[in-house]
C-alpha cells in the first residue's frame, strides 16, 4: 500500500521536485483511502482535513448555485482536490463524490501539507495558482 502512496506523490506535479526528508515525511503521513460509487469524500460547507490525490476511479465536483446544482469538474487518476479549503482555511466550497468506482485516493493531512508549503515556495505558488484558477472557473459556471 505504501508503494502506491509513494508512487502517486512522486508523480504528482505538486511534489515531484521534492526529495529527501520532505518527501519521506509526506509519504509517511499520507494514507490510502477507498470509496465506493456515490460516496461523498468532501461535502460543501464541511471541514476539509486532507489534500486528496486520485489514484484510481473518478470523482465528480459540484457546488450549489442560485439555480441549483452546478457541475464543476470530473477528475481521474493524478488529479488532486481539497486544496482550496486547505489554502484558505475555510469550509469546503464544493462537494466531491465518487462517480466511477471504487475510487482510491491518497489523503495528505492538512498539518503535514501546510508544513511543506511553509518551507517550499514552489508548492505554495502552484497551489495558490490552482486555487485562483478553480475559483474563477467556479464563479464563471455558477453565474453563467
Amino acid at each position: 500500500m505504501s508503494d502506491k502512496i509513494e508512487r502517486i506523490i512522486k508523480e504528482s506535479p505538486l511534489f515531484k521536485h521534492l526529495g529527501g526528508e520532505d518527501l519521506n515525511s509526506l509519504i509517511d503521513a499520507s494514507s490510502l483511502q477507498t470509496y465506493e460509487m456515490g460516496d461523498v469524500i468532501i461535502e460543501e460547507g464541511g471541514e476539509v482535513e486532507n489534500l486528496f490525490i486520485v489514484l484510481r476511479g473518478r470523482v465528480r465536483v459540484w457546488t450549489n448555485g442560485p439555480r441549483g446544482q452546478v457541475d464543476l469538474k470530473q477528475m481521474g487518476p493524478g488529479a488532486y482536490f481539497g486544496e482550496v479549503s486547505l489554502m484558505s482555511g475555510n469550509c469546503a466550497t464544493a462537494t466531491v463524490a465518487v462517480n466511477l468506482g471504487p475510487a482510491e485516493v491518497v489523503a495528505i493531512p492538512r498539518a503535514d501539507l501546510l508544513e511543506i508549503i511553509e518551507s517550499d515556495e514552489k508548492i505554495r505558488k502552484m497551489l495558490q495558482g490552482v486555487t485562483l484558477a478553480r475559483a474563477k472557473d467556479t464563479i464563471g459556471k455558477v453565474f453563467k
